[in-house]
C-alpha cells in the first residue's frame, strides 16, 4: 500500500527559517518516522533564503500551490491569517512553531511550540535528541543558517539561550569556522532594498495579524542603513496606503531594521492613532524610530495587541 505524502510547510512570504525547516523536519519525518514526508513552500523565496540554500546545495522545495485535501505539518507558523491558502480543507496532523499560539482545530492534533528564536532550534533539538538520526553537514548548515537569520545573529529579544546552545552544535558540524561572521553574511544578503519596487519591499517578509473585529499588517525588511529607506520613504507609505485600503485593514506597517545599528525605523499608514497609543512615539510624517527593536514578535506585536484591547474596551 503506498503512503499518503505528507506536506511540511511554513507561512506565507517564506522566509529562511520557514524553509530550512521545512527541508529538515520533512528529512527527519521521513527517516525517523517512515512517514512520506515532502517540504514545501508557499510563495517565492527571498534572496537570503535563496544563498543558504545555494550555499548548502540544497534544493528549494516545491510550491505547494493547493493545500485544499492534502495532509499537512505545518512549521514556523500556526495562525490562520498565515497558513496556505485552502488550509481549511486540508488535514493538519502537526504543528511546529515558536509564535503565540493563535490555532484552532476540530480535533486533536500533535503540536509543539516553545518561546524559543528559531523554530529550526526545535528541529534540530529533536534530532539531537533522537540518538538514531544522523544529522547531516547539509542540514546542520541550512539549520544553523535559520536560527542566525531568525535571531539576526543573537541580537533579537527572541534569543533564547537554547538557540545560542544548538547553534554552536550545529555550527561545528557544518564546519563554519565563526557564526556570527557568516550569520552577517547572510543577512547582508537580504539587507537591501535594491532592485525591489515598494510592493516587494513591504511583501518580502509580510505577516497578517487580527486584533478582535480588526486586521492589520506588519512587513519587515532588513538594512545596513537607513539611506535607502529615507530615499524611498514617499513611494513606500503610498504603497501602504494602498495596501490598507484594499485589504479593509486598520493599518499596515513596514519595519526597517537596521541590522548594525541595532533598531527600526516604522513606517505607518491608516490609523497610527494605535500606534502611538501602543509605543509612546507621535508618528511624524508617516513615521517613528523604536531603539533596539528587531523582532516584530516580540517588539511590535505584544505592545499593539495590548493597544487594540485597551481601544477596544474604552466605553462608548
Amino acid at each position: 500500500m503506498q503512503k499518503e505524502t505528507v506536506y511540511v510547510v511554513g507561512h506565507k512570504s517564506p522566509d529562511t527559517d520557514t524553509v530550512c525547516s521545512a527541508i529538515a523536519y520533512a528529512d527527519y519525518l521521513k527517516k525517523s518516522r517512515r512517514i512520506k514526508a515532502v517540504p514545501a513552500v508557499f510563495g517565492e523565496i527571498n534572496p537570503e533564503t535563496k544563498f543558504v540554500l545555494d550555499y548548502f546545495k540544497a534544493k528549494t522545495p516545491e510550491q505547494l500551490r493547493v493545500s485544499e485535501g492534502q495532509k499537512i505539518v505545518l512549521v514556523d507558523h500556526n495562525e490562520k491569517s498565515q497558513n496556505p491558502d485552502g488550509i481549511e480543507k486540508a488535514k493538519i496532523i502537526e504543528i511546529l512553531d515558536h509564535h503565540k499560539i493563535g490555532f484552532n482545530c476540530s480535533e486533536p492534533v500533535i503540536c509543539h511550540t516553545e518561546p524559543v528564536g528559531s523554530t529550526a532550534t526545535l528541529v534540530a533539538e529533536k534530532m539531537i535528541n533522537d540518538k538514531k538520526f544522523k544529522i547531516t553537514s547539509q542540514l546542520a548548515g541550512l539549520l544553523v543558517s535559520a536560527i542566525l537569520s531568525d535571531t539576526v545573529v543573537f541580537k533579537s529579544a527572541t534569543t533564547a539561550k537554547k538557540d545560542i546552545e544548538i547553534a554552536k552544535k550545529l555550527g561545528i558540524k557544518a564546519k563554519i569556522k565563526n557564526l556570527k561572521k557568516f550569520g552577517i553574511e547572510i543577512k547582508k544578503q537580504k539587507a537591501s532594498m535594491e532592485g525591489m519596487n515598494a510592493e516587494k519591499i513591504i511583501y518580502s517578509d509580510f505577516k497578517n495579524f487580527e486584533a478582535g473585529d480588526k486586521k492589520f499588517g506588519v512587513g519587515q525588511i532588513e538594512v545596513v542603513d537607513f539611506k535607502e529607506a529615507k530615499e524611498r520613504k514617499g513611494e513606500i507609505l503610498e504603497k501602504l496606503a494602498e495596501i490598507a485600503q484594499k485589504e479593509n485593514m486598520s493599518f499596515v506597517a513596514l519595519m526597517v531594521t537596521d541590522i548594525i545599528k541595532g533598531g527600526s525605523e516604522i513606517l505607518v499608514s491608516g490609523n497610527t492613532d494605535i500606534m502611538e497609543k501602543a509605543f509612546g512615539k507621535k508618528v511624524i510624517d508617516g513615521s517613528f524610530y523604536l531603539e533596539k527593536a528587531m523582532s516584530r514578535k516580540k517588539d511590535i506585536l505584544p505592545p499593539l495587541m495590548e493597544a487594540f484591547e485597551l481601544t477596544e474596551a474604552r466605553p462608548l
